[in-house]
Parts: structure tokens; sequence; C-alpha cells
């Protein structure tokens, strides 16, 4: 049987019910441009999905209900019902003409496989005319009537799926009808639109979800505000964990960039202390997360145990790293609203960290700008204690000065300017928490200290310990630099500034990798010589004595050259040198008469052994010659001393 075989008086009545066979129903036509336009309205206030949702059911109604009359009437066979629901159709003007492909249905069983082209759809044309080519079909009136009359013929519910759409720029419209079993789950997705929305609860559900923003937006702004008091009030991290935690009741930790831990709140310190460490050697076994950490935008959850399970964000400051502020968690876990929170606490620690370093920076530059003046011999005493007095700079003597470099040259000026900046920021901390005081600056890429040693004798400290306590903290901080340093000696008057300045400097020039602390006292006659500005000629002069030595000895490890300093440190003594060596007298013997032999010259006359002596003392600060100054005399003769 085909669709135009039907009796056309049955469908013509199922179309045109009027009030004589149901005083209750009335039947009403709408043109498709008025319907064009109501889909165009539920689109635009209701959005895609819900007018989708919306049609599906009307068209699902619309089905039901012709079935329902279709039901009522005789028909020759059950399968010509069939048939109805396509007629139909175009009776009511969804479409111009269908075409059905496959017409199979056992109502005994309730299966069915039932196809059709719809021809000139107006949901199609009205959704092309008003918005364009669709992604997806859109007959969703056509698909809902179709699967509420075979739903409703068959018993059983029958899902119809447009699988081509002229709306999506296909010739005609497909469409396929099955039951929800025999869909396989194909079409489960579409199973929600059928359910009728529950508008009441689907407000209240809104309400309360605008509520719950409400309340996260007004605690939001109340952190906010909190930490805004702390940063105006100038309080210290401290306060600022404490706030975080006073309004979220979550523990809080603050920590730097290598997770060491700053301030917290929330908890003891021996607990804030415990987690800390914990995550520490967890980080640092979970390679991945270390690298997002280290380049992390915004917030993220981690769980380094059961027990612990935090949410971390970094603390910025000059598009850097700086830091970490993080909610701990025991069993729940974070709420929206706490990502919100925590990026407000790293912000007043970046502010914070930022009022920090801009007045650190001030002081340090008004210290700079101070010590320039002493050295440069630009203002009187009084001038100077007055200056001391305002930023708290201790005049008690003896002072000396003290000189860094590294032994690897940086990049470019403005790295070097940076580290130095860095590096002086570091050491001042040291020395703040050494119960110091000191005035720091930077002159030709050194950065200079000037201390009292009054104060550090005050603190049971001695100059030699200090220096080498600073270098140690300088190497542990920035391991991948080698530091020196170079110590001048004390003057009770700080007017001599300048003086000291040249005298660690001097001492600097003498350091190296071997030897990288000097103290200018240690050089004798060395160091005045170390102030010349221009030491071209003295190198051109040890050269001239010891060029042919170096040149033989180059393949030998300098032993001929050591041997010679060994000789002359010990006043010339074969005995004393053989013992400080712990050679034989024979052995070294023969390297004496080698080494004359070479130079062609007496080494045991007194002016040429004193000669050879000091150009050998040059090319051991110079780190040409490597010899430890401290070790290279006889015991016997240092036990006598």
């Amino acid at each position: 049987m085909k669709a135009d075989e039907l009796d056309l008086t049955k469908i013509y009545k199922i179309s045109t019910l009027t009030n004589q066979d149901d005083p209750q129903e009335r039947i009403v036509t709408i043109p498709t441009a008025a319907m064009g336009m109501l889909r165009h309205e539920l689109i635009e206030t209701l959005g895609i999905e819900r007018t989708k949702g919306f049609l599906l059911r009307h068209g699902w109604h619309c089905g039901v209900k012709d079935a329902q009359k279709a039901l009522e009437m005789d028909w020759d066979s059950k399968k010509e019902l069939l048939f109805v629901g396509p007629r139909m159709h175009t009776l009511h003007g969804y479409l111009e003409e269908v075409d059905v492909l496959v017409a199979e249905v056992d109502f005994s069983n309730g299966t069915m496989h039932h196809e059709a082209i719809w021809k000139n759809s107006y949901e199609a044309e009205e959704h092309l005319q008003r918005f364009g080519l669709a992604h997806e079909p859109v007959c969703h009136t056509l698909v809902g009537y179709a699967s509420g009359y075979l739903s409703t013929i068959l018993g059983k519910k029958v899902i119809t799926k447009e699988v081509k759409c002229k709306a999506m720029g296909h010739e005609y419209c497909h469409a396929v009808c099955r039951t929800v079993e025999e869909w396989d789950g194909e079409i489960d997705g579409e199973l929600k639109y059928y359910k009728a929305d529950n508008i009441i609860g689907e407000l209240d559900e809104t309400f309360k979800k605008l509520k719950i923003e409400r309340d996260n937006l007004s605690k939001a702004y109340e952190v906010h505000r909190k930490l805004m008091e702390e940063v105006l009030k100038e309080n210290d991290l401290s306060s600022i964990a404490y706030a975080l935690h006073q309004i979220t009741k979550i523990p809080v930790l603050i920590e730097d960039v290598n997770f060491n831990l700053i301030a917290f709140a929330g908890f003891p310190e021996q607990n804030a202390s415990f987690a800390s460490d914990n995550f520490k050697k967890w980080i640092h076994q979970k390679s991945k997360y270390l690298r997002d950490l280290k380049t992390l935008k915004q917030t993220l959850f981690l769980e380094s145990s059961s027990k612990q399970k935090r949410l971390i964000t970094p603390i910025y400051l000059d598009r850097k790293i700086v830091g970490y502020c993080s909610f701990l968690y025991e069993e729940k876990a974070p709420q929206e609203v706490d990502k919100l929170i925590i990026q407000h606490g790293a912000l007043a620690c970046s502010l914070y960290l930022l009022n920090e370093r801009t007045r650190f920076n001030t002081e340090q530059r008004i210290k700079g700008k101070f010590l320039d003046d002493i050295l440069s011999k630009q203002i009187s005493f009084e001038e100077m204690t007055k200056r001391a007095y305002y930023i708290g700079f201790q005049l008690n003597d003896p002072y000396f000065m003290i000189a860094i470099d590294t032994l690897l040259q940086k990049p470019s000026v403005e790295e070097e300017m940076g580290f130095n900046d860095d590096l002086i920021n570091d050491i001042s901390i040291f020395i703040k928490n050494q119960g110091l005081n000191a005035l720091f600056g930077q002159k030709s890429g050194k950065v200079i200290i000037l201390l009292s040693e009054c104060l550090l004798l005050k603190n049971k400290m001695n100059k030699e310990n200090f220096c080498k306590s600073l270098i140690d903290y300088c190497s542990n901080k920035y391991p991948q630099y080698l530091f020196k340093v170079g110590i001048s000696s004390n003057t009770s008057s700080i007017e001599e500034a300048s003086q000291l300045y040249e005298e660690c400097l001097s001492a600097l020039r003498v350091a190296n990798r071997h030897q990288k602390i000097i103290f200018f006292d240690s050089l004798g006659i060395e160091g005045i010589i170390f102030q010349m500005k221009n030491i071209n000629p003295i190198q051109k002069f040890i050269y001239k004595k010891l060029g042919k030595l170096i040149e033989e000895d180059k393949n030998r490890n300098m032993e001929f050259t050591k041997t010679l300093y060994y000789y002359l440190s010990n006043g010339s003594n074969v005995h004393k040198t053989a013992r400080a060596m712990n050679f034989s007298i024979s052995g070294l013997r023969y390297r004496l008469q080698k080494i004359n032999e070479i130079l062609q010259i007496d080494i045991n006359s007194p002016s040429v052994g004193y000669q050879m002596f000091l150009s050998l003392r040059f090319l051991i600060y110079w780190g040409e010659l490597n010899i430890d100054l401290d070790l290279h005399l006889d015991k016997e003769e240092i036990v006598g001393d």
C-alpha cells in the first residue's frame, strides 16, 4: 500500500474535525511565516537547545492527537495507519510532499522501521531565510510529530531522527523512525529533549545558583577588602595569611619560589613546617608538576598525599614567580570561590612584596649615594654624621671595606647590573640577620660594602670569620657563580674610606679560583704595587725574568717553578725546603741546578732571589701558579714562629 491509496475522506476528517465531533476541540491555522517568526523568537529568547526541546514536544503532542483520532476510525489493516502520518504532514502544511522509502511494522512485537523523504519542509525553509545554513538538522516540529504519531499507533516509544536536512544544504530532508530499543543507544542523547521542562524547578535552581554566586562574590569582596587593609597598613605576609584563614577557615601557606615556608595560618607552626617540607620533597620527585608550577598562571589543585591536598597559585613580582600561596584540604575539594579568594591572596602578597622592594631599593639607593659621596670626599664629616643618622648607619670605628666580584663574566652590562642589584639585596638581608648595618654600592661592576669592625666584635665575630660566612652565603645563594672577595685593612677615620676602597680592589685583583678571599694586610708590599693603575711594566719584567723557566716547565705541571718558590720561601735553605716539600735533598739539588741552567742566573744571590720571589708571588696572585700561600713553609719553622 502507498500513501496516495488511502481513503482521503478519512484523512480529511482527521485534519478537519469540528466542534460537531468534539465540542472542546478547535482547529487553528497558522501561516508558515508566523511559525518561522515564532521559531526565531524562541531561539533568540531560549537558545537553540531549549527551542529544540520545545518544538519537539510541541510536534509530539500534535502527532499524538492526530494518531488518537486515526485510531478511532476503521481501516482495512492497521498498517494503513503507517501511511496516515505522512499524509497528515502534508495536509497540515508542514511539507509539500512525502516519499515513503521503508514502511515496516510489527504491531504484535512492537517493532518498526520507517523511512521517508520530506520535500520542502517549512521549518528548513524558514531557518534558511532567517539564520542561513545550519550545522545540524532543524525540522524539530516535524520530527516530534512523527515520533508522537508513530509511538501512539504502535503503543511503544518511537523516535524519529533526521539524517539529512535541507537547512544543512542537502537537496531534501530524510527521516528514519525506529523504536528506542531498535536504535540501540544511537539516539540516547536525543531522549532528553522529549522530557517536559519543569520551569518552576529550573527557576528555583537558577535562583539557588544566583544566590550561591552572590554569596561567593560577597565573600570574595570581603576577602579583597580585608587584604587591601592589611596591605595599606603595611602589615607583613603573616597578617595576609591570617586574614585569608579568618574568612575562609581553610589552612593557608605562603612559600617562596623554592617552597620554603614564609608565613602560615590555620594550624601550628610545627604542622605548617611539616606540610611545607613534605610538599617540597614530593614536588621535586614529580618533574611534570614542578615544570607546571614554574610557569603557573592561575591556580592548580594537587594531591601530594591522601591527607594533603592543596590549591596553589603563584605570587608574581616583576613578571616573575617569586612564591606561592596555598590552601590546604584534608577531605573536601576546593569550591570555585576558593580559587577566586586565593588569587586575591596572591595579589595581596605581590603588592606587599612590591612595596617592600620599592622601599628597600629606595633605601639602598640612598645608602649607595651616601657611600659614593664618602668615597669621592664630596661631603664634610658633619654632613656625614647627619646623613648616617637619618639612614641608621652607625659611625663606630674601626672601618673596613669589602669588594665582591665573580670569576665568571656576566654576558652583558644590563645583566651585570641586575645581578649586582639582586646580590646587594641578598647580602643586605644576610647582614641584617647578623645584627649589623652597612653601606652598599656598586663601582666598576663590583659590589662594595663598608662596615664597622666594632659591631662585628660586639656580635662575637672577627673579620675573617664574617667574610668566610659571607662568601659561603653568596655561593649557596648563587651556586652558578664563583665569587671572589677582597678585604681592606682597618681605619679609624671614615674620611679615609677612599683608601679602603683602593685596598679592597687591590686585594680583589689578587683573588682567584684557588684563593677566593684575600686580605690586603696579607699582601705586604705587593698590595701597594697592586694599587698601581698600570701593571703592564710589572708583567713584562716578570716574564722577562721567568719566561724561560715557565715555558720549559709547562709540560711538567710547573714543578720546577713551584720548587723555586718553595726554596726562596724557606730562605734558600735546602734542608728546610726538602722537609716542606717532603722531597729528597739530592732530588732537590738536581732541580735547583736545572733551574740555574734554564734561567742562567745565580738564584742564591740575595738581590736575584728577592726579585724571583716577588715575581713568583705575583704569578700566584694572578692565578698562573697554583700554590696555597699559607702552605709553603717548613713545618718546624711554623712551629718555631
